[in-house]
């Protein structure tokens, strides 16, 4: 299945408007009914779902050399580097959703759906391969 992301309703203008600490953006990972609500704004609308445990942090992992760049006039792109956490002492998972917050404001950017449940089995890294083109494109 697909992977898809979406912006909740508030992240391109907090993205847009700088108000975003991009030194402190945070994957926490989400289980099934951790579904996409676009009127979402905070972590705490998603933390009763959150998946952790075995090497992957509460509150989420750190993303790094996050940027916002321009990709058209009208367009922009968020990027980071890929992440990756070893489960230890157990799998990490399964998560079938994630969100990407500043956890300086703990505002909610981005969700991702995967499409089905994910698990890394002890000793075998949780990934996060972000597209090419970025994590996710949007229109200011």
């Amino acid at each position: 299945m697909a992977v898809v992301t979406s912006l909740y309703n508030h992240a391109a203008k907090l993205l847009a408007n700088g108000e975003v600490d991009k030194a402190n953006l945070k994957v926490v990972l989400l289980n099934g009914s951790g579904a996409f609500n676009a009127a979402y704004t905070q972590y705490s609308d998603v933390s009763a779902n959150e998946v952790s445990g075995n090497g992957w942090d509460v509150g989420g992992e750190l993303i790094s050399n996050v940027a916002v760049t321009t990709v058209t006039t009208n367009d922009a792109k968020l990027d980071a580097d890929d992440l990756s956490i070893l489960a230890a002492g157990g799998s990490i998972g399964p998560a079938e959703n994630a969100a990407i917050l500043d956890a300086t404001n703990n505002k909610l950017l981005v969700h991702i759906a995967f499409g089905s449940a994910l698990t890394a089995g002890a000793g075998t890294p949780f990934l996060f391969t972000w597209n090419a083109a970025g994590i996710i494109t949007f229109t200011v």
